[in-house]
């Protein structure tokens, strides 16, 4: 009988260790580390063994079918069946790990529940490549394995009383009196724990992650809108449409990391590995074949430092991109908890945009999005995009035109809108359970609606304009987002909005002492 699940919320304390607890504790992740390694390189053999075999050959050609189907079923069956053959399944290899693995040194460190859980995490990163979702699997280097957890509080990592138990080690966490949602998170039963290790710089600090039961807690400065909310997200741009709201911003424009300082950082890595290792090159300045592996490489002082210096840097840029990401996705949930949007293909993105979804990760706030509505009993519905096609429709005449991506205008039946903020109303008119464009419902909501979008555009620009005068002021530059096609709205074209946009920038930077409608009137910009 399946065991029934409940809902679940994460709480995170720092531990007060001191230099025993931290060395123990690093002892107890090396030695996780070593299962994990070997639970990988076990589990690679077997999926070579499974793939060499005919019958494997045999159950490959069976065609997928759609879900549900025959075939699919047939060919759903056929693996489970290969996978128990060749013990390729998170039973066998939990046997493996508890049986042979631990017979040996790393039994005095690991006992067989963290076993267990550490052989489960390594078939789940096996399993993607079997399901070619990933084309290799990555070993875990030195200092790399930073986590740990059980899968009860009985045994392993145990949270009682104030206090992390772990085996012979009694380590107390610092709270923090004036924090609600830590006094909270502390009243509801513990499920399991899990031990968190972060580097600051040269620093290593270590953090207990309670599994509580129960619903999170909710910021009661944090408001939780009801309105039906359409969300379009690009790579650089955010557009989103409620019932009495429309918003289009630029997508964490406060996040700008220091690109020069990390390309010195990795320019002064490269120097100090070729310098120590100049075996490993080729005449060319290439690396040699097979020069994989840490006894190929030397590795200086000064390059551990300088590493060690450029993943802090990435740290801070990571924790500021989550503190934007929070803010905004409140934003949103502000104005409504039912929320819906394109799904997004983020490899293509990544193809396509690498800097700017490197810096900015557009996934996660989709999935912040996500959590934080279903949390106040919402949703975030995400829509196909080969069918609905809503950056290409026009909601009047229902004829769908291919624009170029430099397009940034949708003009259509007399109407001229934003693209992005078009396709976040579209959004929003999309049935939930067919996933198809409800016509009607477009139709209804836009003489409503089409005031509160222009309003949008209008503060979009007053934005704009007032970030370039000062930009202007700080270090001269005076270019403006491509991606809101404000030079577009100006020209009626999409040909060459370089040279409109230079113009347009030139008029509202001169004017920018001046109130907006008067600095977008001389600019050749129509006022709404």
């Amino acid at each position: 009988m399946k065991k029934a699940s409940t809902p679940s919320f994460i709480l995170e304390l720092p531990l007060r260790t001191t230099t025993s607890d931290e060395s123990f504790i690093l002892k107890q992740l090396n030695a996780g580390r070593q299962v994990y390694n070997a639970c990988i390189g076990e589990l690679i053999k077997r999926l070579d063994l499974m793939k060499q075999s005919k019958d494997y050959q045999q159950v490959v050609k069976i065609p997928k079918g759609k879900l549900g189907s025959v075939n699919q079923k047939t060919r759903t069956l056929a693996f489970a069946e290969l996978n128990k053959r060749f013990k390729f399944t998170p039973y066998d290899i939990s046997e493996y790990a508890t049986d042979q693995i631990r017979d040996s040194w790393i039994g005095d460190h690991v006992n067989s529940r963290l076993t267990q859980i550490i052989s489960a995490r390594a078939f789940k990163t096996v399993q993607k490549k079997a399901f070619r979702i990933a084309k290799r699997v990555r070993f875990k280097g030195r200092n790399q394995f930073d986590s740990m957890e059980g899968n009860d509080n009985k045994t392993g990592l145990i949270f009682r009383d104030g206090i992390l138990n772990f085996k012979e080690m009694k380590i107390p966490f610092i709270i923090d009196e004036q924090d609600e949602y830590q006094k909270y998170g502390l009243k509801h039963r513990v499920k399991y724990c899990r031990i968190v290790r972060r580097k600051f710089g040269l620093k290593n600090r270590f953090y207990v992650q309670l599994i509580l039961e129960g619903l999170p807690y909710n910021n009661p400065d944090n408001i939780v809108g009801t309105e039906e909310v359409g969300l379009d997200l690009g790579p650089s741009t955010i557009a989103y449409v409620g019932d009495t709201t429309a918003e289009l911003k630029e997508f964490c424009p406060e996040l700008k990391p220091d690109w020069r300082k990390k390309c010195r950082l990795q320019r002064k890595m490269d120097r100090s590995k070729r310098a120590m290792n100049p075996d490993n090159y080729n005449e060319n300045g290439t690396i040699k074949k097979g020069r994989k592996g840490r006894k190929f490489w030397q590795q200086s002082n000064s390059y551990k430092r300088t590493r060690n210096i450029l993943a802090n840097h990435e740290r801070e840029v990571a924790a500021h991109r989550n503190s934007l990401h929070g803010k905004l996705a409140n934003e949103i949930i502000a104005v409504g908890v039912k929320v819906k949007t394109e799904k997004i293909s983020y490899k293509a993105w990544q193809k396509m945009y690498g800097k700017s979804i490197l810096m900015k990760v557009p996934s996660m706030i989709v999935n912040k999005i996500q959590r934080k509505a279903e949390n106040a009993h919402g949703y975030l519905h995400e829509i196909p995009t080969y069918s609905t096609k809503l950056s290409q429709t026009c909601h009047i005449c229902t004829v769908q035109v291919k624009k170029l991506r430099n397009q940034r205008w949708h003009r259509c039946c007399n109407i001229e809108i934003q693209r992005d903020l078009y396709s976040a109303y579209l959004a929003k008119c999309v049935d939930k359970t067919t996933d198809v464009l409800d016509i009607i419902k477009a139709n209804k909501l836009w003489s409503s609606l089409e005031p509160v979008l222009n309003n949008a555009i209008s503060r979009t620009e007053a934005r704009v304009a007032e970030q370039l005068a000062i930009n202007k002021s700080v270090n001269g530059r005076t270019h403006a987002p491509s991606s809101f096609g404000l030079a577009q709205r100006q020209s009626r074209s999409h040909l060459k909005p370089e040279k409109t946009t230079t113009k347009t920038i030139d008029d509202v930077i001169q004017n920018a002492d001046e109130s907006y409608r008067e600095v977008v009137s001389k600019s050749g910009i129509p006022c709404l």
